[in-house]
């Protein structure tokens, strides 16, 4: 069941990485502070990098969680 908040979490992080980048982008850049929109890109990729990790974190835990088949089985 913890992969289900990991995944939710992950999904926060990538929205919140994306609204990061807009704001350097619309605000910063138009107001020509462009070393003040770099800093915030690249803490808004690592944002974005933290996000995509939990969002696999958590489908790896969640394909773990499947059944095995057994080996004897054959395919249809």
């Amino acid at each position: 069941m913890f992969f289900v908040i990991r995944e939710t979490a992950g999904w926060f992080l990538i929205v919140a990485a994306l609204y990061l980048i807009q704001l350097a982008l619309l605000d910063y850049v138009e107001a020509g502070k462009v070393v003040e929109a770099g800093i915030v890109v690249m803490a808004s990729m690592f944002v974005f990098k933290g996000g995509i990790h939990l969002i696999r974190v958590a489908t790896a835990a969640r394909i773990c969680m499947l059944p095995r088949r057994s080996s004897n089985e054959q395919d249809p």
